[in-house]
């Protein structure tokens, strides 16, 4: 009895084999076809995908963005200390930096040892793409799924960070004042549009402290009857209290 079992399990896996390997060369064929393979992900794409998704818990978000400030913290750190070391400045100040820059390394060292993974291979077209499922991945049957994917994200973006820190490469990717993040295309782009752009700028101190100088000039001159008094700004903006 249990040997027809086995070879029925065996028959089942035989045949769903079977069916992934249809599937992706009905894929293959279609991409050589059109001669446009898919383009490979990258892990900035990735990363920024998975931040914007609602895959994430808010835990885990909280804990990603931990980490990024961590490892940021660390390069500013590092810059200041060599830095204070060319210069040869006040070592105790630069001793305080240097036991920051360890504290810092250790909490993110605990932080990272929550994420034991399983490296994995996914066949796609024109090179695989590979990536990592939590360790205890295949032991968690009677998780939802939902929380099952919301762990595989947190830990794909961790590592992520983790691959594009090490490139040097985590600076291109950016939070916006809205919320989402972004790639960015230079150094001190900081937004992910020019709507934020702009409204980020209205709402600093400095602008309103124009527009509110710009209101009191307009008003003493239409009280003066030097300008007829307008009906609103050019720009249709609202007056600044």
């Amino acid at each position: 009895m249990a040997v027809k079992m086995a070879a029925k399990r065996m028959g089942s896996g035989e045949q769903d084999d079977r069916f992934k390997a249809r599937m992706l060369l009905s894929e293959y064929m279609q991409q050589v076809e059109d001669d446009e393979p898919a383009p490979t992900p990258t892990p900035e794409g990735m990363f920024v995908e998975l931040m914007n998704g609602d895959t994430l818990t808010g835990e885990g978000r909280t804990r990603i963005e931990r980490i990024i400030q961590l490892i940021h913290g660390q390069k500013e750190y590092q810059t200041l200390i060599a830095g204070r070391i060319r210069e040869q400045a006040d070592s105790a100040i630069t001793e305080a930096y240097m036991l920051t820059l360890l504290d810092m390394s250790s909490q993110l060292n605990r932080l990272l040892a929550k994420y034991a993974v399983i490296p994995q291979v996914q066949l796609l077209w024109p090179e695989p793409i590979h990536y990592f499922l939590p360790a205890d991945f295949f032991s968690l049957p009677t998780e939802s799924m939902k929380s099952i994917s919301a762990k595989q994200a947190e830990v794909g973006a961790v590592l992520t960070i983790v691959q594009l820190a090490q490139r040097h490469q985590l600076q291109v990717v950016k939070k916006c004042i809205c919320g989402l993040y972004f790639l960015a295309g230079r150094v001190d782009q900081n937004y992910c549009s020019a709507k934020c752009r702009v409204k980020d700028h209205q709402s600093s101190d400095e602008f309103k402290a124009k527009r509110r100088k710009a209101d009191r000039t307009r008003y003493q001159l239409h009280r003066d009857g030097i300008v007829k008094a307008d009906t609103g700004r050019k720009d249709g903006t609202q007056k600044t209290r």
